[in-house]
């Protein structure tokens, strides 16, 4: 109850996270955790240690001498005025460019092959804001609670403004 309301929803994965959450305030709980409550610790170790990075190093420095050898060429063609191999280098120069780019994450980190923190945090902030818009329509105020008190990423955390004791 909330609000003075109650109201029923069907069960939904991102209700059971929000049951985690809810039922330690203050506490932050691994998207991990959340994902397989009953992996472990062993498990949620394992997931959050990552996978591999989806370009090393030696092939980025490989990428970026190709970006140079391709500028020289385009350049190189533009003065001799022949503009169809201009234009077939500046393709295949945007192309590399668009793989990079895949190959990059939030604020140019690498992205990482195989990395399960990731996909726990994708899939529990999902199932959580799918719960979030279903009550919006069923319990507007909880709704617009959970979602100032309730943080997602890969470490989640129910942080009330003052205690509220919930009848889970």
């Amino acid at each position: 109850m909330f609000a003075g309301r109650a109201v029923h929803v069907p069960d939904a994965k991102g209700l059971r996270d929000l049951h985690t959450l809810l039922g330690s305030p203050g506490t932050d709980m691994p998207a991990v955790r959340l994902l397989d409550p009953e992996g472990g610790e062993l498990v949620v170790a394992a997931r959050r240690m990552g996978g591999d990075d989806v370009l090393d190093e030696e092939a980025k420095a490989r990428y970026r001498h190709h970006l140079t050898l391709l500028d020289e060429e385009i350049d190189r063609a533009t003065e001799l005025g022949d503009d169809r191999r201009a234009a077939e280098l500046d393709g295949e120069r945007a192309a590399l460019l668009e793989e990079l780019r895949r190959a990059a994450g939030l604020g140019g980190r690498s992205r990482r092959l195989g990395d399960e923190a990731e996909r726990a945090r994708k899939t529990v902030t999902a199932r959580i804001r799918d719960v979030l818009r279903k009550l919006d329509r069923a319990h507007p105020e909880l709704a617009a609670h959970l979602r100032a008190t309730v943080s997602t990423g890969s470490t989640c955390r129910y942080q009330p403004d003052t205690p509220i004791t919930w009848r889970l």
